[in-house]
């Protein structure tokens, strides 16, 4: 029997029996000397049309799903082509080796170097984004994969916003906020009659000094990012958004590069 199956094959002895064939281990022997007697008589039938018609829907099926794993693969390639354009240094995408999931392990960012993100968040040189420095039990990576993008979010996430140790941390929200007044061309600083020179957010009224007209003081806040070197005061004269002369405030080359990022 086990030489009649090899050598004639498995559609043959499926084309015999009329149905699946599982393999001689589990099958009747019955249908075991089946296939024995249409092996002497030279049997040599079609397939059945439903087992024609399954193996075809299955095929299809399986065309679809590595078209759709095609198209996962390609978009996750996009997002991260997107995430690494403006990156300061060079990652590498690796494999988490000891624990899968049901669409297989996850792949990990790591890189060369140490780097931090947000206010003083820190990134280990050649541990994941995601883990952090005092991790007990840290991931066990593999080597690092060509052309595969990663597929942990916080690591996609994390090398959206990682800088190296050296650079200047990002504004706060408050600080960013205080940069695009600037940017809109809001903030000036203005001289009160005679008072001492103060500087304001022209956009809205105060509720205080002339009746508002100077705007909302703003000296703390521009001070702050002023002392990061993301803002200057112009020398000139200008009109401010309430109509009064004063001299205007405006984002410096780094400044605009720290609102931007």
């Amino acid at each position: 029997m086990e030489d009649v199956i090899q050598r004639r094959g498995v559609d043959w002895c499926t084309a015999v029996l009329g149905r699946h064939f599982p393999g001689l281990r589990h099958t009747p022997s019955v249908d075991g000397f089946t296939l024995l007697v249409a092996d002497e008589r030279g049997l040599a039938p079609e397939l059945p049309e439903s087992i024609v018609r399954e193996r075809a829907a299955e095929e299809a099926r399986r065309q679809e799903r590595e078209a759709q794993a095609a198209a996962k693969l390609a978009a996750e390639k996009r997002r991260w082509d997107l995430v690494t354009a403006s990156t300061p240094v060079s990652f590498s995408v690796r494999e988490n080796t000891r624990h899968t999931g049901v669409g297989g392990a996850l792949r990990h960012v790591t890189a060369a170097v140490d780097l931090v993100s947000g206010r003083a968040r820190r990134h280990t040189a050649g541990r994941a984004l995601c883990e952090t420095p005092g991790r007990t039990n840290p991931l066990y990576l593999g080597g690092p994969l060509e052309d595969l993008p990663p597929t942990c979010r916080r690591c996609i996430e994390y090398a959206g916003l990682v800088r190296t140790l050296d650079a200047p941390a990002p504004p706060t929200p408050g600080e960013a906020a205080t940069l695009r007044l600037i940017q809109a061309g809001a903030v000036f600083t203005v001289r009160p009659g005679r008072g001492q020179p103060t500087i304001r957010d022209t956009s809205e009224r105060s509720h205080g000094t002339a009746w508002g007209q100077f705007g909302r003081k703003a000296d703390a806040a521009v001070k702050r990012v002023e002392k990061k070197g993301w803002v200057a005061v112009e020398t000139e004269h200008g009109r401010t958004l309430l109509g009064h002369l004063g001299n205007r405030w405006r984002l410096t080359e780094a400044g605009t590069a720290a609102l931007e990022g």
